[in-house]
């Protein structure tokens, strides 16, 4: 769409929504799915409390916090922009960063964060429009902006958070982005009258600069507006672009945590954490605990996380609620509300079904099986430090292993038998 200069689709509904089949079941229903959150440890206890950012120092410690575009795996700095770090009076007035937390429409776990700068901080001097409250740090977010750019000043990583959300910039991409830059700024491939002004890795007034001149597509920031792979490639440096089919990893490295790697390389959308989160597993023993090192299973673990989440990302469902749900929670709430068509057996078929057609118009649109890899530096590169030390990603044989497991043929592409046994 953007390729053709279309900005945007206005829609006016005028009927109202559908009535529920059966509303009584249907709030019977929903009345023990929520029930089931309220009493998780994850989404009735950490996320609330600590919203996503609880994750910092949980990821940190094993090792797999991609730090200084993914050159290590662990971050010195991790602590102090955590959400721990969030929530603890500052020095200079005593307040914390963390002012509430805040929830999505009608949601009952509240992982949100609405949080405030110092005053006192650089960052906001002269520019009035930032001293309110407003949405804090994510976990992504906060690695994209801190771990990712080796920064650990919190007030700078909620400051371009901020622009990031004011103005509609992926804090991801945006943070990952940074990071290439700073590593080709070390290296002598990008010159301080290229970019500006000095930006090593650490420099929060670089991070904070990038994030206004990227926001306003003025000097050096349109080139990082770019994107990562865009950059690094016209640069000279296609490899210090930590992305899949130009998307930007997310903040899991794919060399320590095996499952997530194999996810982030068949992701239809580029590296990403929302389209199979084996880390509920290979971290957090969700539903059931997986080695994050080991290779073997993790194939049929990628493929189950994806078509599940597929299935619940179309009942408009969030995917934070399948940390304490499987599908036997949600299939009573679409039988109920939707038809009795919507069953567990249904729902898993339904999530393949997308993730299928999905692969499809991606190969379409010209994907290839060459498309469905890692950075060389997560093949070639090992890990540093931590549990995982001395590896590198074991994607070479997981994915023709995957493909098996798809019904897919050796490029990658729907069988016959997949095409027919999933009516497309």
């Amino acid at each position: 769409m953007g390729s053709k200069n279309l900005k945007a689709i206005a829609v006016r509904g005028t009927k109202g929504v559908g009535n529920l089949k059966d509303p009584k079941a249907f709030m019977k229903a929903s009345a023990a799915a929520k029930a089931v959150l309220a009493g998780h440890a994850v989404t009735g206890q950490g996320l609330p409390t600590y919203g996503t950012q609880v994750l910092m120092n949980v990821i940190n410690e094993v090792g797999a916090l991609p730090t200084r575009n993914h050159q290590d795996v662990q971050f010195e700095g991790a602590k102090d922009i955590s959400a721990e770090a969030m929530a603890t009076p500052r020095a200079s007035d005593g307040k914390a960063q963390l002012v509430t937390n805040q929830a999505c429409f009608g949601c009952t776990i509240a992982c949100g964060r609405i949080s405030k700068i110092d005053d006192t901080h650089f960052s906001i001097q002269n520019k009035p429009q930032y001293i309110n409250a407003s949405g804090g740090l994510e976990y992504e977010a906060a690695w994209a902006l801190g771990a990712a750019n080796g920064v650990n000043d919190l007030e700078a990583l909620q400051f371009a958070n901020m622009v990031c959300n004011e103005d509609g910039i992926d804090p991801i991409t945006f943070g990952a982005t940074v990071g290439a830059v700073m590593e080709m700024y070390e290296m002598g491939a990008l010159t301080k009258e290229q970019i500006g002004m000095e930006a090593p890795f650490g420099s929060a007034k670089a991070l904070c600069h990038f994030a206004e001149i990227t926001a306003r597509g003025e000097g050096f920031g349109k080139e990082i507006g770019l994107g990562s792979a865009r950059l690094t490639k016209k640069y000279g440096q296609p490899d210090l672009s930590m992305s899949v089919k130009g998307q930007e990893f997310p903040a899991y490295d794919g060399r320590v945590i095996q499952g997530i790697g194999l996810a982030y390389a068949t992701s239809n959308r580029g590296a990403c954490h929302l389209r199979g989160y084996t880390i509920a597993s290979e971290v957090l023993g969700i539903p059931v605990k997986t080695d994050p090192a080991e290779t073997n299973g993790k194939p049929e673990l990628v493929k189950a996380f994806q078509d599940a989440t597929a299935a619940f990302d179309s009942a408009g469902i969030c995917i934070f609620t399948s940390f304490a749900w499987t599908l036997a929670d949600v299939a009573p709430q679409l039988q109920a509300a939707c038809g009795d068509e919507f069953t567990v057996e249904n729902l898993t078929t339904i999530g393949e079904r997308i993730w299928n057609m999905e692969r499809d118009f991606n190969n379409r649109a010209g994907f290839t099986n060459k498309d469905d890899k890692l950075p060389k530096r997560l093949m070639t590169e090992a890990a540093k430090t931590g549990p995982g030390k001395g590896t590198v990603s074991g994607l070479d044989k997981m994915l023709p292993e995957y493909y098996k497991v798809r019904g897919w043929d050796n490029e990658g592409r729907l069988s016959t038998e997949t095409r027919k046994r999933l009516g497309l």
